[in-house]
C-alpha cells in the first residue's frame, strides 16, 4: 500500500481482465515494452495467482490482490470463474481510484458472458461506469498512433435494436464526447463528421429515410450549438475522409460501423477511452481473444497504445 499511497496522482490501476483471455499477458508484455513513463507507476489488481501464472516478476510493478481464493480457469474458456476474478478486479480498481490510490485505470478485455455467468448485474465495463460520472459515460474509440478517433451512439446491442433507438440524444452525446476528448488531445475546433445509417446516405430517402427524419436534425442542431460537425455523410466516404485527414474524428451509430473501419485501419493497436468518469480509463479496443490465449500468441499492441494514451491523460 505504501508503494501506491507514495505517488497517488500518477499511479495507473491495471486490472487483469478475464483471466482466461490475453488480458494479463498483454498488461505485463505492455509494461515490459516501457509503455509508461517514469513519472507514472502501475499497479497490478487482480488474483495474485492469475498474475503469477502470466508471468509477473516484481520488477512488473506491485500486485493489489483482490484475495478471492479461486484457481485461474484454463485459457480460451468462458466462465463464472473467469467473470468472478475480472469483476472482482475492476471492482477493487474503482475502489484505489476512489480513494485517491490511482489517478486512472487501465482494463484488460473481460468477458461479457463471464460476467453475466458471474452474475455481475453490468454488462460491460462502460455500462458499470455509467454509475460514476455525473454525464454518463461514452465510448471514445481511437488508433492514436494513426490519429483515428470516433465515438459510438449505440454500444452492444444488436443492430435493429441500434437502429431502433439511435436519435438525437444519443447523437449528441456521442458527438459531444467526442469533441471533448479531441479538445483534450490538443484540438481546440475539432473537425466532425456524422456517419448516416444507409448506404449512400440514403438516396434522400429511396433507401431510407432516417438520414432525413433523425441524422440531419440532430447534426443541425449540434451545429447550431458550436459544434463543426458535418453530415450525415455516407460511412464508407466518411471514413476514407478521416483517413485522408479531412476530419478529427467521426460519429458512429453502431458498433460495427465504427470498429470494422478502425481495426482495418489501425489492427490490434485501438484503444477504447471512456468519456464521463472523473477519472481516466482506457482499455484495448479488443475482445478476450480465445484462441489467442489458447495458443499463447497474444498481441499487446493495444494495451501498449492504452498504456501509453492513459499516461499522456494524467500529464494534461
Amino acid at each position: 500500500m505504501s508503494a501506491i499511497s507514495r505517488r497517488p496522482l500518477k499511479t495507473l490501476a491495471f486490472t487483469c481482465g478475464d483471466p482466461a483471455g490475453v488480458g494479463p499477458q498483454t498488461v505485463i508484455a505492455a509494461l515490459r515494452a516501457r509503455a509508461l513513463p517514469a513519472d507514472v507507476a502501475p499497479v497490478l489488481v487482480g488474483e495474485s495467482s492469475v498474475w503469477r501464472r502470466a508471468g509477473w516478476r516484481s520488477t512488473d510493478g506491485p500486485i493489489r490482490d483482490t484475495s478471492l481464493g479461486l484457481k485461474p480457469p484454463p485459457p480460451g474458456v468462458a466462465g463464472a470463474v473467469g467473470g468472478r476474478l475480472s469483476a472482482a478486479a475492476f471492482e477493487e480498481a474503482l475502489r484505489l481510484v476512489a480513494q485517491g490510490l490511482a489517478a486512472g485505470i487501465v482494463t484488460a478485455p473481460i468477458s461479457k458472458e463471464s460476467w453475466a455467468a458471474a452474475g455481475y448485474p453490468w454488462r460491460d465495463h462502460t455500462q458499470r461506469l455509467e454509475a460514476c460520472g455525473q454525464d454518463g459515460a461514452e465510448m471514445v474509440l481511437g488508433v492514436p498512433s494513426r490519429g483515428l478517433w470516433c465515438a459510438l451512439a449505440t454500444r452492444h446491442l444488436s443492430l435493429k435494436e441500434a437502429v431502433r433507438r439511435v436519435g438525437a440524444r444519443e447523437i449528441s452525446s456521442a458527438a459531444r464526447a467526442l469533441a471533448s476528448a479531441l479538445r483534450r488531445l490538443g484540438k481546440p475546433r475539432p473537425r466532425l463528421a456524422l456517419c448516416a445509417l444507409n448506404p449512400h446516405g440514403g438516396e434522400q430517402g429511396l433507401i431510407g429515410r432516417e438520414e432525413g427524419e433523425r441524422l440531419a436534425p440532430a447534426a443541425a442542431a449540434l451545429r447550431r450549438r458550436g459544434l463543426l460537425l458535418d453530415g450525415p455523410l455516407p460511412a464508407d466516404s466518411a471514413w476514407r475522409l478521416h483517413c485522408e485527414g479531412a476530419y478529427d474524428g467521426l460519429v458512429c451509430l453502431y458498433h460495427d460501423q465504427a470498429l470494422i473501419p478502425l481495426k482495418v485501419a489501425g489492427g490490434l493497436g485501438g484503444v477504447n477511452w471512456t468519456m464521463g468518469p472523473p477519472f481516466v480509463r482506457v482499455s484495448a479496443a479488443h475482445g478476450a481473444a480465445w484462441d489467442a490465449a489458447r495458443f499463447g500468441v497474444a498481441d499487446a499492441s493495444g494495451m501498449i497504445e492504452a498504456a501509453r494514451l492513459a499516461a499522456r491523460l494524467l500529464s494534461l
